[in-house]
């Protein structure tokens, strides 16, 4: 299984036998059964007694358990939720037998969801043509489906904002992108821009737009990448069905990751990114939508017919225009911005010391990590990885019991604040700089599987 090729590229490493997994199938492979994890080693013929009591342990039922318990409740980064299930699994790791266990407070700055409202208005904006719900539907067979996490749509690290404007759709988001709209005579400055998923990251989409002017932009999720153009849609298929939302942060991650105001630092982020916590975030009102809410917008747009490369898989009466629209839009934010904890935690194995196989003593550690933290409740991103990543920590604590120690110091981290931008991880890695200059290797986990059995 997957929790087996991890389990045993990890053991390899901490017991100095080094990289130990050729052409082992990978999930999504119609023949992904791996019968005998043996036949996938290289460097020895046969698995060492150590490594065959390390791969008894890893247990489908006890990963489920775990994972249930995890994604049982929301548990956005910084809330009451999220502390429970750092505290669940600091104390299953305890349980174990990993004799070094600690919940890592780090200051973090957040921004949360109070209101957002998506107007399209009449030309003398008087009257509001069509609202966008901004929310998905209850649903009868998931009870999980009203919460208000999951009713509160946002983008994360976007400013406030309410603005009116006409709109302009800008393909993906590219630069690109901007560029032929320029050349179609389409002018982006004062406008709400729209943009499709795909093709780069979601923050790069509103630096982008926000670099030629907007004033506002809106994210969908086009059926021709997620939706279905792909296949049927949720109930009746694994798409995204015309309700549903792609939550994110907004942050311009290529330019630096992690928190990007680095509370946990005496100068903030400039002194590690070069940036200021501004030159990090829109400056702009920024908002996800449906395919569902984003089609009567679209509908409005005029101007120029939108080139092969914009047309999406909408059924729209006119196709795909560029705009401007004739209608404005009024788009308003309001998302609360604070400093406040998050959670990593943080379990360490010691090595034996001035055994490392590589020699320097056992400072060469092997760092196994994946977030917890989630937009509502995880169960797939990132808490199937993280039910996978607590069975290799039972199988080191089985190992533990039994007199065994890794000749490398070996890190088992459960990450807060991902979704936001890497921040737990990022923050640790710059708190720790030192120790992980000497790091053997980092395996991350994040989605271990998807779909309806696990």
């Amino acid at each position: 299984s997957a929790q087996m090729a991890a389990a045993l590229a990890l053991i390899a490493f901490a017991l100095g036998t080094g990289p130990a997994l050729a052409c082992v199938p990978m999930p999504g492979d119609p023949f992904f059964q791996v019968e005998n994890i043996e036949d996938h080693v290289v460097g020895s013929p046969r698995l060492s007694d150590i490594e065959r009591a390390f791969l008894k342990v890893p247990d489908n039922n006890s990963a489920r358990s775990n994972l249930r318990t995890i994604a049982s409740k929301p548990h956005v980064a910084g809330t009451p939720g999220d502390l429970e299930t750092a505290e669940f699994v600091r104390d299953q790791l305890r349980s174990y037998g990993i004799p070094e266990v600690s919940i890592e407070e780090v200051p973090a700055t957040l921004a949360y969801p109070v209101d957002r409202s998506l107007q399209l208005l009449s030309p003398d904006k008087t009257r509001v043509i069509f609202e966008a719900n901004l929310s998905e539907p209850i649903l009868e067979q998931d009870r999980t489906s009203d919460t208000w996490w999951r009713n509160h749509t946002f983008g994360g690290y976007s400013p406030s904002g309410n603005v009116t404007a006409e709109l302009v759709y800008a393909n993906f988001g590219l630069p690109e992108d901007f560029d032929t709209l320029e050349k179609q005579g389409v002018n982006v400055s004062g406008k709400i821009v729209i943009t499709r998923y795909g093709q780069c990251f979601r923050g790069l989409k509103a630096m982008n737009a926000e670099k030629r002017g907007a004033i506002g932009v809106l994210i969908y999720s086009d059926p021709e990448q997620d939706g279905y153009a792909q296949g049927k849609a949720f109930p009746e298929g694994p798409w995204r069905p015309k309700e549903s939302v792609q939550r994110g942060s907004m942050q311009f991650l290529s330019l630096c990751a992690g928190d990007p105001g680095r509370p946990y630092l005496p100068k903030g982020s400039e002194p590690v990114c070069g940036f200021e916590e501004s030159d990090l975030i829109p400056g702009i009102p920024v908002l996800p939508i449906s395919y569902g809410d984003a089609m009567p917008i679209l509908e409005s747009l005029d101007g120029p017919q939108a080139p092969e490369g914009f047309v999406g898989a909408l059924n729209l009466t006119k196709g795909y225009h560029l705009g401007p629209s004739p209608l404005p839009i009024r788009l308003h934010v309001h998302n609360r911005f604070t400093t406040t904890p998050i959670w990593n935690v943080i379990a360490k194995i010691p090595g034996i010391p001035g055994d490392s196989p590589s020699g320097g003593g056992s400072e060469r550690p092997v760092v196994i990590g994946n977030h917890r933290d989630a937009w509502v409740y995880g169960a797939a991103d990132p808490n199937s990885g993280t039910a996978q990543m607590m069975e290799v920590a039972r199988g080191f604590g089985a190992l533990l019991k039994q007199g065994w120690k890794p000749k490398r110091p070996i890190y088992i981290c459960s990450w807060d604040g991902e979704e936001y931008g890497l921040l737990g991880s990022t923050a640790w890695g710059e708190l720790h700089k030192d120790m992980l200059s000497t790091a053997v290797a980092y395996l991350n986990v994040d989605t271990g599987v998807s779909g309806t059995k696990f």
